[in-house]
């Protein structure tokens, strides 16, 4: 069974499962998908197009070997199926998954509209250029649609989160903005990489309806727990306890 846990919380469904499993289980139709993929938990090996750059022990069996490597084109062809015709994909990447990112999604499908940038204000500091920003892929599925605030600009500086419990954790301002000009209230937005959540709670603070699939069970868990606190209202609260 591809999906190991189905729990509809107010208007998320947060499914617990591998992406490329549970998206053509679901026989899909969503308005809009905004996602961070975990490009940051496979080292991408010989394989080209494959995720990579970085580790995370969330990936490694008890031998010490990576679990699973993922390539882009496995990811984007069951997200484009999992659309409605003409709708916007914002995909999240660091540098250096970018040019792999947009050939995976340009392959399943996707048009390409913008590189959008994320300045984190605060960056981590290290012997070379500062890491000070994360990019988005603005995609099409179709034709173009407008964006619902047009003339927002390319370049979002937020700073990161505080008490982040992912650690690429996104701030939900990020992913409300993308949601807010790429759908309607009562849409149905989809995060096949929900991770701790953050589109979730996006997209309840918007309005939006919104699934979202996480294979780690740790990080599942801790979506879960932010998404009863946004629909509680109490998201505000508990992004500082944790």
């Amino acid at each position: 069974m591809c999906i190991e846990r189905d729990i509809t919380i107010g208007v998320c469904r947060l499914i617990q499962g591998d992406a490329r499993a549970v998206l053509p289980a679901l026989d899909l139709q969503a308005d809009l998908c905004v996602t961070d993929p975990p490009y940051a938990l496979s080292s991408g090996g010989s394989r080209p197009g494959a995720m990579g750059g970085k580790f995370s022990s969330d990936v490694y069996d008890n031998s010490g070997l990576l679990m699973d490597v993922v390539g882009w084109h496995e990811i984007g062809g069951p997200i484009y199926r999992a659309l409605k015709p003409d709708a916007d994909c914002y995909v999240m990447s660091d540098d250096s998954n970018l040019f792999s990112a947009h050939g995976g999604f340009i392959g399943a499908g996707f048009k390409f509209h913008a590189l959008l940038v994320w300045d984190k204000i605060v960056p981590n500091r290290t012997r070379y250029y500062m890491k000070d920003s994360e990019f988005t892929l603005y995609l099409w599925k179709g034709r173009a649609v407008d964006i619902r605030h047009g003339g927002s600009k390319r370049v979002v500086r937020l700073a990161r989160p505080d008490g982040a419990v992912h650690p690429t954790q996104k701030p939900v301002e990020l992913m409300q903005l993308y949601i807010e000009n790429s759908s309607l209230p009562g849409q149905l937005v989809l995060d096949p990489f929900m991770g701790s959540g953050t589109t979730l709670v996006a997209a309840i603070q918007a309005g939006r309806r919104v699934i979202g699939i996480e294979k780690s069970p740790k990080h599942f868990e801790a979506a879960c727990a932010r998404v009863r606190a946004a629909v509680s209202g109490e998201i505000q609260n508990m992004e500082h306890v944790i």
